[in-house]
């Protein structure tokens, strides 16, 4: 009876979960009810009706946004705060979401993926998913022969809306993953390779020729030469369309009546903990430490245990080895507010005078009135800037005008004011000219004034200089650094040294020894795809290169490789397989969904709802 009401409770709480994914999966596809039949027909997708489309598959307001509180509500239960920048990354991954599964369900639609009766009995009986195992834990483990009997006994557990969620869901994604998973393939030199990079030992010596070694040989291009490279590639200097704004800005701070209401409050707390009022007792039910959990049953009453010298900031130390034993201290400022101390014992542990004391911390919050007059201060602002002009608002209201250049429409930092979405947002909808209401942030309000718009666009010749002139140099400095290489490869194989060559040019890197396993980092020489392999294929003894680097090109000499572990191969040669199956998926998986992405017909009206 038990165990039969265990799996009923777990089964309400899972079976929500499948339905959730079930109602995804169904809203993927065909024409979607509200919206004109005429703009679908034509592939117009109207802000009014949708908030995007991914292939004429429409996602509409009310499917996003129970998408996004969905997530926003799993945030809070952990106890985060949501800031204006966290719901952006929130609006982002659920939009990016969405994308990915409109099209995983055309992908299966379009390679006919079904799912038979015999399919659904056979995943449930030889690899049932883990959201249905999860049914099944008993002290964290699969409890097999409970699944078993389940399965077998009728009436037990209601399985419709499970075989339900694997014929529409699971299934089909598990069968497409399959397709996508074929051309995963590792070859045994592959896994011996991996084995080799992870286990055996290579000491080199090595010439690094970087940048440095060739920068004095290298002409400057010309502006001639800078400006055909800049015709030949005008897609690297693209820009988006950008808006410069001017802003007056109030900060939610605390002001001088804020800071009298927490002493007034401090003042209390301290004359009922003199009072002997049980200090445990007070700071579980006042203290804003985050690390004490603010519940009278279970908080920690603001103990800090022992301490010495040097652990606390400077104000909170002196007050608490100033005092005495069973003395209540304070209001202490510190950059975290004011504390309540109770100093409960002094010891001396070696040396070092210890102190165990608790306290009490109160931050100075902005209040309610204070909050309110400055809402109101930008209100007035915005009125008189809204009809006499932007310039003679701020001098008749004595603000100081801040400007945000070249703000992008993705952006989230807004100048001096941080993480600022809202005011993006307006500014991307607004004429040139506009001037704000008050718009509000988690620290400031702020009225706007959009001054100017440079469109999308090529960057003119003189504004790319800087990067065409970069970009050139880097170029001649790595063809330099790839002859002089060659030319230092060929003194090698002639007799000459490393110390030698480095004698003649002191800008060379040299590296006299260094013993690595190829899964790290050579000095210098740092880690490459290129060095890897070069070394993979060498052997004691070996002079190689010169090997492309992240920095230039090195010439290693190889000097020992340690020997090749048998035993530690036969242990680790299977998970090694393993772990390089699943990153090659993986792989396969993000080009696959990328090229999808890149290929897909997406409409993207977000910037009109938030």
């Amino acid at each position: 009876m038990g165990m039969m009401t265990t799996l009923r409770n777990r089964m309400h709480v899972v079976l929500w979960a499948l339905l959730a994914l079930f109602i995804l999966s169904m809203t993927v596809g065909g024409l979607v009810g509200g919206a004109n039949i005429i703009d679908q027909l034509l592939g117009r997708v109207s802000p009014s009706e949708a908030i995007g489309a991914v292939n004429g598959s429409l996602i509409t307001p009310d499917q996003f946004n129970q998408a996004v509180n969905a997530r926003m509500e799993a945030t809070r239960n952990s106890g985060a705060q949501i800031t204006d920048q966290q719901m952006d990354a929130i609006r982002e991954e659920v939009w990016n979401a969405f994308i990915e599964e409109r099209l995983t369900e055309q992908a299966i639609d379009d390679l006919g993926i079904t799912v038979a009766d015999d399919e659904i009995i056979y995943q449930l009986e030889h690899n049932p998913p883990n959201e249905i195992q999860r049914l099944f834990y008993d002290n964290n483990a699969f409890d097999r022969d409970t699944y078993n009997q389940a399965l077998n006994t009728p009436g037990m557990i209601d399985w419709a809306p499970i075989e339900s969620w694997m014929r529409h869901f699971y299934i089909p994604r598990f069968k497409l993953q399959q397709f996508i998973n074929m051309s995963a393939i590792v070859s045994d030199g592959d896994v011996k390779n991996e084995f080799i990079k992870r286990n055996v030992d290579f000491t080199i010596s090595a010439l690094h020729i970087t940048s440095g070694a060739v920068e004095d040989a290298v002409q400057n291009p010309t502006d001639d030469e800078m400006l055909a490279n800049y015709k030949s590639r005008l897609d690297d200097f693209a820009k988006d369309e950008k808006r410069h704004l001017s802003y007056v800005s109030w900060a939610k701070a605390p002001n001088a009546e804020d800071t009298l209401n927490v002493m007034g409050e401090i003042e209390t707390i301290m004359a009922q903990a003199r009072n002997e009022q049980d200090f445990v007792t007070l700071a579980n039910i006042h203290t804003q430490d985050p690390s004490n959990q603010v519940s009278p049953d279970s908080g920690r009453g603001g103990d800090l245990g022992w301490f010495g010298k040097g652990q606390m900031v400077p104000a909170f130390e002196t007050a608490a080895f100033s005092a005495q034993k069973g003395d209540v201290v304070g209001p202490v400022l510190s950059q975290f507010g004011y504390h309540i101390i109770k100093v409960e014992d002094f010891r001396n542990k070696g040396e070092e005078k210890q102190v165990k004391a608790r306290h009490i911390l109160l931050k100075v919050n902005i209040g309610q009135n204070t909050q309110s007059n400055y809402r109101r201060k930008a209100t007035l602002f915005s009125y008189d800037a809204q009809d006499y002009g932007f310039s003679t608002a701020q001098d008749s209201h004595k603000v100081q005008p801040m400007s945000a250049k070249s703000i992008g429409e993705k952006d989230i930092f807004l100048g001096t004011l941080g993480p600022f979405r809202s005011a993006v947002r307006w500014a991307f909808n607004a004429e040139e000219g506009a001037i704000s209401d008050p718009i509000e942030s988690n620290d400031y309000y702020a009225v706007f004034s959009l001054d100017s718009i440079t469109p999308a666009g090529v960057a003119p010749f003189e504004e790319s200089k800087i990067q065409v002139r970069a970009s050139l140099s880097r170029e001649r400095e790595n063809n330099a650094a790839e002859k002089l290489a060659i030319e230092l490869k060929d003194l090698l194989d002639g007799g000459a040294s490393f110390a030698s060559l480095k004698k003649d040019n002191d800008k060379l890197d040299l590296i006299p020894s260094d013993v690595k396993k190829l899964s790290g980092s050579f000095i210098s020489l740092g880690k490459s795809d290129q060095v890897t392999g070069a070394l993979l294929n060498a052997k004691a003894g070996d002079l190689i290169g010169p090997v492309k680097t992240f920095r230039g090109y090195g010439i290693i000499q190889v000097k020992n490789i340690s020997s090749f572990d048998s035993t530690a191969w036969n242990i680790q040669k299977d998970l090694i397989r393993l772990d390089l199956v699943r990153q090659k998926q993986n792989r396969i998986y993000q080009s696959w969904m990328t090229d999808l992405i890149d290929n897909a017909d997406i409409v993207d009206n977000r910037k009109y709802y938030f």
